[in-house]
């Protein structure tokens, strides 16, 4: 039990690969089933696909990131946060809303109908399915806490745990 993985700092499109294999690697030596380690790891690189495509860039061209990744008695815990726009924080925290609200039938429904509708999701972009793949991997709904941040910004966090 304890913390598997932490990381702080700048993330781009290079990162998640880094950032992956530090997690597995970390995954390996824990008690859990293969079926947990392959979701915690997708639920992972979502997560990060999420910064990346939603995280506010500063004036340098930068993203930050940070990411816990924990060994808990409820299963995988991951948190990961960074700083958002208010606009796209309040989007983002309605859509995980309308998400928690689903039962697993009716994400996997969603998540089809993602697929066959094809497109951009104007807010989330990729049809949104990321959120919806994460929503289907985690036990219980994703948490999600966006407090206002001395930039200005919001510094939004969100928490999944993931159960074989």
């Amino acid at each position: 039990m304890g913390v598997l993985l932490s990381y702080t700092g700048l993330v781009d499109g290079d990162m998640i690969a880094h950032l992956v294999q530090l997690a597995e690697r970390a995954l390996h030596h824990s008690p859990r089933t293969r079926k947990e380690v392959k979701r915690a790891t997708f639920v992972l690189i979502e997560a990060i696909q999420n910064v990346l495509h939603h995280g506010h860039i500063d004036d340098r061209g930068d993203i930050t990131l940070y990411l816990t990744l924990e060994n808990t008695p409820l299963g995988y815990q991951l948190h990961c946060g960074n700083l958002m726009e208010e606009d796209t924080a309040a989007q983002l925290t309605e859509r995980i809303g309308e998400l928690n609200n689903l039962s697993h039938s009716e994400l996997r429904k969603a998540y089809i109908d993602a697929l066959c509708q094809g497109g951009q999701d104007v807010r989330f972009g990729n049809a949104g399915l990321g959120l919806i793949s994460m929503a289907k991997r985690t036990a219980g709904p994703i948490e999600f806490e966006s407090v206002p941040h001395e930039s200005g910004l919001r510094m939004v966090t969100l928490t999944a745990t993931i159960q074989g």
